[in-house]
């Protein structure tokens, strides 16, 4: 049942609860008999002791209270009402009243007192204040305890964003700031929860003052978006949002900070790769252009446009070969490769692959040695495993000197199986190896000048070797050669 009186701005889901002690019989019947005609449930106690038990048995949102009252009296009844009931509100029925009494009960926590004899409209009155004071008490508790609850989640939210979130006052006070903001601009050190720092002590403090100071200058600026760099190298894109009043005046900003470090990161590799590959590509373009002219716009020989004729598609062969490197690169990288997972002899694998390279050595006078297990085997993609081992065996080829040696070596240890490459060629020094395996690094030197490649293949090996969860090393001394070593996971992929 919901209770509106008309007289008051209060409403009550529940109907209020009334206990009533005083020991004349009169004065109770005569209140419950007013009261229960408003709507009210009243309860009746004759003495202090038995209403005592009454407000600690059931619930009540008022009492009446007698202070001459058998038992516990009025006095030492509002004394445990303060200490254990300080909700219900507490009305003083007396037939003494004065001044020092109104005084002392209102220290022990009474919210009125009515004094004998009353009117049915002074108690009617008298109540419903009392009630309008019980239902503004609680109204304003809830209303605490929701905004509490709400200002909790939002610093939850605020704390869990990734983003950093700035918010400051029209004096340029830092008024909040979540967990990223305080971390990225280094402003945990100077600030705490209770404080308000200026925003000049903030990292980065011109950019986001000059963003603030914008905002606040132009009434009609509603936000504004910067990137800003910080002293240790780090990104962020700034967006700022003004505060405004209904008058458009200036209450202060909030600002959201993005770091976009790695995005600028992605984006110069993305500039360098797009260089590199241009690089790459003019130069066997330019090349194959210059042989087609002079033989359209020449007369050569047979012999001389043969020789050109090979040139040129040695060159669109070696272009094939980038792109489809290029290819196998993107596929590796974007998680888009179909593999055949199946039981692999490495060992024959390995066999096959010197084999089909041997030829290449014999034109150097170069000898190839192979030493193996008679069976490796292991869970793999037969055309990955011979790409990472055609790979490193061409290489080793490639940039040995003439009449050199390649040794192939392979075995099992506690690890998984173990595939070194061992060359005698021209090596590198310590700063090439920090850079072996990226996208289209070669060693440039005058011994390289002749050798022809996309520069990917390292690239590709090292990613099917991470794919396998495996490990790829290099060794190497100028001068001397280089060794490459594999290691796979018996049951990876």
């Amino acid at each position: 049942m919901s209770v509106d009186r008309r007289n008051s701005g209060a409403s009550f889901e529940e109907t209020p609860r009334i206990i009533v002690m005083d020991d004349e019989e009169s004065i109770r019947l005569g209140c419950e008999k007013v009261l229960s005609r408003e709507g009210f449930e009243v309860v009746a106690a004759a003495d202090g002791s038995s209403g005592w038990e009454l407000l600690q048995e059931q619930e009540f949102d008022l009492a009446l209270i007698d202070l001459k009252m058998p038992g516990i009296d009025g006095m030492n009844i509002l004394k445990l009402m303060n200490e254990h009931l300080p909700d219900v509100v507490a009305i003083v029925i007396t037939g003494y009243a004065s001044y020092e009494t109104a005084v002392e009960t209102v220290k022990l926590g009474a919210y009125d007192y009515i004094p004998k004899p009353f009117t049915p409209d002074e108690l009617r009155n008298v109540v419903r204040r009392g009630l309008e004071r019980r239902f503004l008490r609680l109204s304003n508790r809830r209303l605490l305890l929701d905004l509490t609850e709400e200002r909790s989640r939002l610093m939850t939210i605020l704390h869990a964003m990734s983003d950093g979130v700035l918010v400051a006052n029209r004096r340029g006070e830092l008024v909040l700031a979540n967990s990223a903001g305080r971390e990225w601009l280094d402003a945990s050190a100077q600030t705490s929860e209770e404080e308000a720092p200026s925003l000049d002590y903030v990292v980065a403090v011109e950019e986001i003052r000059s963003i603030t100071d914008r905002i606040a200058e132009d009434p009609h600026l509603e936000g504004c978006d910067e990137e800003i760099e910080t002293e240790d190298g780090r990104f962020f894109h700034a967006a700022a949002t003004a505060i405004r009043d209904e008058d458009s005046g200036y209450l202060g900003v909030v600002i959201v900070l993005r770091d976009i470090t790695e995005r600028r990161e992605i984006e110069k590799m993305k500039s360098a790769f797009v260089r590199m590959v241009s690089h790459e590509l003019r130069s066997p373009l330019a090349a194959v252009q210059g042989y087609l002219e002079l033989l359209v716009d020449t007369d050569v020989d047979d012999a001389e446009s043969d020789r050109m004729l090979r040139r040129c598609r040695s060159r669109v062969e070696a272009l094939q070969q980038m792109i489809n490197d290029l290819l196998d690169l993107s596929r590796l990288e974007s998680g888009a490769v179909h593999r055949e997972l199946r039981r692999q002899d490495v060992t024959q694998i390995l066999e096959e692959v010197v084999e089909l390279q041997r030829g290449a050595a014999l034109e150097r006078d170069i000898d190839i040695h192979l030493a193996t297990e008679d069976s490796l085997e292991m869970v793999a993609d037969r055309r990955e495993l011979e790409e990472i081992f055609t790979n490193l065996i061409s290489n080793a080829i490639k940039y040995n000197r003439d009449e050199g040696r390649v040794d192939v070596a392979a075995e099992r240890d506690e690890y998984g199986i173990r595939v070194s490459v061992s060359d005698t060629g021209i090596g590198m020094k310590p700063e090439a190896l920090e850079s072996i395996f990226e996208e289209f690094f070669r060693v440039r030197s005058s011994q390289t000048a002749s050798v022809t490649g996309t520069g990917l293949g390292l690239s590709i090996v090292k990613q099917i070797v991470d794919a396998y969860d495996g490990e790829i090393d290099v060794s190497s001394q100028p001068g001397e050669g280089s060794t490459f070593t594999v290691l796979l996971p018996v049951d990876s992929g």
